[in-house]
């Protein structure tokens, strides 16, 4: 590959997706920096805004929608975190038997 290609990082493509199963909660991203919107496709982002994503364009974009300012458009990956949301499960203490 060096020898054909001595940089290659214009093929690269990321194997990364967003896990989804059916009928679960929309995947929420908050924005980490601050970003200005550069084209008419683009999104602004401040920080700390929530943005429910709809899918990966594999170019460093995904679309999705901003909660704050209802706009529907493609952000930059790298400047937004996954939110995680975690639900409290109860625990249980299980006697463990003797065997006789």
């Amino acid at each position: 590959m060096q020898s054909l290609h001595p940089d290659a990082s214009n093929y690269f493509h990321s194997l990364d997706d967003i896990y989804y199963y059916g009928g679960q909660n929309s995947h929420n991203q908050k924005a980490r920096f601050a970003h200005n919107s550069k084209r008419s496709d683009e999104m602004s982002l401040h920080v700390g805004d929530i943005i429910g994503t709809a899918g990966n364009h594999w170019d460093g974009y995904s679309k999705g929608a901003n909660r704050r300012t209802k706009q529907n458009a493609l952000y930059p990956n790298y400047k937004v975190e996954e939110v995680v949301d975690t639900a409290v499960f109860p625990t249980y203490d299980i006697e463990r038997r003797r065997d006789p």
